[in-house]
């Protein structure tokens, strides 16, 4: 893509913003499809919550991430990954509890969160020590694979009284359901496409690095799924769903994205990444397994610790600042 100067800046915005409009609707569409497909065949809540809502709105993030590391824009692609889970659990899961609590004390959820956590802190020194390659990719996959097995492991049949947006889901007729997510199918690569040309555009125009437009603007945007059905799950009083929402996020952003990512070929991680939000995804991470393990339920206070923890995260990345610890350590 060619440099852009300041005068292509309006456009470079607007075809963000069209992005980020198909990326949502999309992303919406294909959710609500699965999830239908899900409840009618009486799945259980947690099952679906991690596997098809978790997974189903990540797939924004690998539509993203593709697209960038096609283009050869790894920054923009690595950026997507650690931005996204950051928002995921310091945003995405304190914006809903300041409106309604949601409870952490589901069924499995503390295995679920230490396999998140566990792949989090891979993440880190896989890609500190060897950085991303199609071998280190295969093996991504194939955790990923481990941790979808495990899950289904526990996928017992829900015999709960159903919710009545669940009653709905079961009612919905089979050529919608199949519309929605053929919607989904083609809406999220056209948005993604859309959305990394507006960014790559707006990152020429305005001097800011590949790996700050991917740990903001594009984490933000492709974290928006994510957030409508953690506000969707908290309304209804499904903290299952807002849970297993974030936990089957996470995990399919770095084993199956970072895992698709790293097919592209060798790719070394900037020092933004391994000084400073490498760090944050890992205290962010951490919090969020220790809140599940005491089994408190985030409420309106918890959530606004989140909260304030990311707008400092986001002020540290516009400042710059930095700390080289477990570099400096380990060399």
């Amino acid at each position: 893509m060619p440099e852009l100067s300041g005068d292509f800046l309006p456009s470079a915005i607007v075809v963000t913003v069209v992005g980020f409009i198909f990326l949502l609707y999309s992303g919406d569409c294909i959710v609500r499809g699965a999830l239908a497909a899900a409840h009618k065949t009486n799945i259980a809540p947690i099952l679906v919550a991690i596997v098809i809502v978790g997974f189903g709105t990540s797939i924004p993030e690998l539509f993203i991430s593709v697209e960038a590391a096609s283009e050869g824009s790894f920054g923009l692609a690595h950026g997507n990954i650690v931005g996204s889970n950051i928002a995921n659990i310091m945003l995405v899961i304190a914006a809903p509890a300041i409106i309604f609590p949601v409870t952490t004390m589901a069924p499995r959820v503390l295995g679920m969160t230490m396999f998140m956590y566990f792949a989090t802190v891979a993440w880190v020194l896989i890609t500190l020590f060897w950085g991303l390659n199609p071998v280190i990719g295969i093996g991504f996959l194939s955790a990923l694979m481990v941790g979808l097995v495990f899950a289904l492991s526990f996928g017992h049949i829900d015999k709960t009284e159903d919710h009545f947006y669940e009653r709905q889901l079961q009612a919905m007729p089979f050529w919608r359901m199949l519309t929605l997510v053929l919607i989904g199918i083609v809406g999220l690569p056209l948005g993604a496409h859309l959305l990394i040309q507006g960014g790559i555009g707006v990152a020429q125009s305005t001097g800011l690095s590949e790996e700050i437009l991917g740990l903001t603007l594009l984490a933000l945007g492709t974290s928006l799924p994510e957030l409508g059905a953690a506000l969707a799950a908290s309304i209804r009083r499904q903290s299952e769903v807002a849970i297993g929402n974030i936990l089957g996020s996470n995990i399919f952003n770095i084993l199956g994205v970072g895992g698709v990512v790293a097919l592209f070929g060798q790719q070394t991680l900037s020092n933004e990444f391994h000084d400073y939000s490498h760090y944050a995804m890992l205290a962010s991470g951490l919090v969020f397994a220790f809140v599940v393990l005491i089994r408190r339920r985030v409420g309106w206070m918890t959530g606004a610790i989140f909260l304030a923890g990311y707008a400092i995260y986001i002020l540290g990345l516009v400042q710059g600042w930095e700390y080289s610890g477990i570099r400096e350590a380990l060399s």
